[in-house]
C-alpha cells in the first residue's frame, strides 16, 4: 500500500458527506468479498519520485496516480458518492509526520460502467472510476 493511502481513507471516512453515502465502506486495494453496496476502493497505479531542494533541505517528492473505484446500486447514488469523494479530495493537504500530502488533483473525468451480476440476478451495480494525482513527500 502506498504511503498516502491510509491518509486518504481516513479523510474519506471522516468526511460527513462521504460517510453519509458510504459509511465506513472505504477500502484499500482489496475490499471485502461481499455484495454489500456502496463500496469505495482506493488503488495506487504507479508512483513517480524526484528530488527537490527547499532552502537548505533536500526532500524526496512523490506523485502517485491513485484510482478511486465506486460501486453503488443506482447511477444516482454512484454520482452522488463520486461528487462527494471528489469534493473531499481535491486540494487536500495533510500534516502527516512522515509522508505529508501536499495536494490532490483530478487527472481526468470519471468513467462509468454498468455492472451485471454473474449469478443471473437483477442486482446490477454502477461502477465509477476516477484517477487522481497525489503529491506527497518523505520527511
Amino acid at each position: 500500500m502506498s504511503r498516502p493511502v491510509p491518509q486518504i481513507i481516513t479523510r474519506l471516512r471522516a468526511d460527513a458527506t462521504v460517510a453519509s453515502l458510504a459509511g465506513a465502506r472505504v477500502f484499500a486495494e482489496h475490499p471485502p468479498q461481499d455484495d454489500v453496496l456502496p463500496i469505495v476502493v482506493i488503488t495506487v497505479e504507479n508512483v513517480r519520485s524526484f528530488s527537490d531542494t527547499v532552502g537548505l533541505c533536500h526532500q524526496k517528492v512523490y506523485v502517485a496516480s491513485v484510482n478511486v473505484d465506486i460501486i453503488c446500486d443506482t447511477r444516482g447514488r454512484s454520482e452522488d458518492l463520486q461528487e462527494a469523494v471528489e469534493d473531499s479530495l481535491i486540494g487536500y493537504v495533510s500534516a502527516d509526520a512522515e509522508y505529508p500530502i501536499n495536494g490532490i488533483t483530478s487527472d481526468e473525468g470519471a468513467s462509468w460502467q454498468l455492472v451485471d451480476p454473474k449469478d443471473g440476478s437483477d442486482e446490477r451495480g454502477y461502477w465509477c472510476e476516477q484517477t487522481y494525482s497525489v503529491t506527497y513527500q518523505r520527511i
